[in-house]
């Protein structure tokens, strides 16, 4: 075989793994999260397999010294990755639901059979680097620049198929789409020169995949609508009673609520409301940022609630404002960016009655935005006297998040008060100036009659935030914090989380 032929061989096979691990972090992302402990678990998977299947590649270059059976197995890769996307939907769903419910092996069970369908591949491509290097060695006095230029056309390959995937394939295609696609061309490349029987393999099932593609994404019972967004699996849900909810990925948390005719009370989100009647000033047509906006439902709570309010809302994700809309009744009113909230304390210049942070997927929060500077960028963007509101996870009692992220705003604020809502797994942290309490049971009876009920169990509840370790950009381990929560959840055998 030529050596351009092996050195294109090693270009594709460099641009499928890095653009298949590209496609396999979304293909998780709907029952996992994209947090950093699902990338470190998902690249350990690929290098490992990596790193075996160049063991075994070596050994079997050894012993067969021809490129038709690395063909082969290569194109029994390209089959099973076409089909991995539609495997992970059978296996899946209900993997975390299960973890979160009491039921941790059940999950592990589910994960552990998605790993064996993906670790043939990866061992295949593994072993193309030492096979082609052993078949395609023309020489000791070659050796060296031969080997160079076979780990050069893979490293190329390796970026272009993760730039391709990210800012391409992956947004235009879908996940399922793409993984297919570049299962396509490694086939294509793989199946040359030998039979028909091989390249309907390796070819046929890719193509196939390409049709069935929108098939492979997981579509909850009363979803009216279902979005793949560069950032995570997004449902608009309609329950037979009306009540329409926006969920992410597997839909164990619901990110957005909407009762059609009835104003906005649930838990967390309710409590949203209260921050502009817990500032110095009188809450009279105020201005409140909205980071995290989400599909909008503190957004119409607040119009609900304080007549004239200017509402910014900021959100990440456009497939989440425009289900929103479309949905979820996202009032047309709301100044709308899109974008990071960090990114978008640093380019504007007002300042607000009440900023809301409502920015994390369950169960994890940004790191970014936790930290002390972002507390203090978030303080420069408040009128004298007002109040910051955050949203921040914790397990009943398990509330390591919670102090931490309660310290780091202590570090900025003169007062910070906390108030779990009436769940297992969220707590309110309140920052401003002093006198967050008084000033919210002096005004409770200006809150729409259906508020004060809450208004006045907060103001109850309310209690500093006790002393814990600051978070910086430089040191903020939320996502470490967060597992341990986790772990010691599942681990104490008290059921759902």
């Amino acid at each position: 075989m030529k050596p351009s032929s092996l050195t294109w061989l090693s270009f594709i096979c460099g641009a499928t793994v890095m653009a298949s691990e590209m496609a396999a972090s979304r293909l998780v992302a709907p029952y996992f999260g994209s947090s950093t402990p699902v990338w470190a678990a998902l690249i350990s998977l690929v290098l490992g397999g990596l790193a075996l299947g160049a063991h075994l590649g070596g050994r079997a270059a050894d012993r067969w010294q021809r490129m038709e059976p690395l063909r082969m197995a290569l194109c029994v890769a390209a089959l099973l990755l076409a089909a991995l996307p539609f495997l992970a939907r059978g296996l899946l769903p209900g993997a975390t639901a299960a973890a979160l419910g009491g039921r941790p092996l059940e999950g592990l069970g589910r994960v552990v059979l998605v790993v064996l369908a993906a670790l043939p591949p990866l061992l295949v491509l593994g072993a193309v680097g030492p096979y082609v290097l052993r078949v395609g060695l023309g020489g000791v006095e070659s050796a060296g620049a031969y080997a160079g230029r076979l780990s050069s056309a893979s490293t190329v390959g390796s970026i272009a198929g993760t730039l391709l995937a990210a800012f391409a394939v992956l947004p235009l295609l879908g996940t399922a789409r793409a993984m297919a696609l570049f299962a396509g061309v490694l086939g294509v490349t793989a199946a040359a020169g030998l039979g028909w029987r091989w390249q309907v393999v390796a070819v046929g099932a890719p193509v196939l995949a390409m049709v069935l593609g929108p098939y492979a994404l997981p579509r909850h019972p009363q979803a009216v609508e279902v979005a793949e967004s560069p950032y995570s699996f997004v449902q608009a849900l309609v329950a037979p009673d009306g009540t329409r909810q926006l969920v992410f990925d597997e839909g164990y948390a619901v990110q957005s609520l909407w009762r059609p005719g009835l104003p906005v009370r649930g838990e967390v989100f309710a409590h949203y409301l209260l921050a502009p009647a817990m500032a110095q000033r009188e809450p009279r047509a105020p201005r409140v940022l909205l980071l995290g906006l989400g599909a909008g439902t503190s957004a119409r709570g607040l119009r609900e609630t304080y007549p004239g309010v200017e509402v910014v809302g900021v959100e990440l994700d456009p497939e989440v404002v425009r289900l929103g809309r479309a949905h979820l009744g996202l009032p047309p009113e709301v100044e709308v960016h899109i974008g990071d909230a960090r990114a978008f304390l640093a380019k504007d210049s007002r300042r607000y009655d009440a900023i809301i942070v409502d920015a994390f997927r369950f169960p994890y929060v940004p790191f970014h935005l936790t930290t002390h500077e972002f507390v203090a960028a978030v303080a420069a963007h408040l009128e004298p006297g007002g109040v910051a509101c955050f949203n921040v996870g914790r397990y009943r009692s398990e509330r390591a998040v919670v102090d931490a992220v309660g310290a780091t705003l202590a570090s900025v604020f003169p007062e910070v008060l906390a108030a779990d809502a009436h769940n297992p797994s969220n707590t309110l942290l309140y920052a401003g100036a002093p006198g967050q309490t008084r000033r919210l049971a002096r005004r409770t009876h200006s809150l729409p009659e259906s508020l004060r009920p809450l208004a006045r169990r907060v103001a109850g509840e309310l209690r500093l935030a006790p002393p814990a370790e600051v978070l910086t950009d430089d040191r903020a381990p939320v996502e470490l914090l967060t597992d341990g929560i986790l772990l010691r959840a599942l681990l104490s055998g008290k059921g759902r989380l």
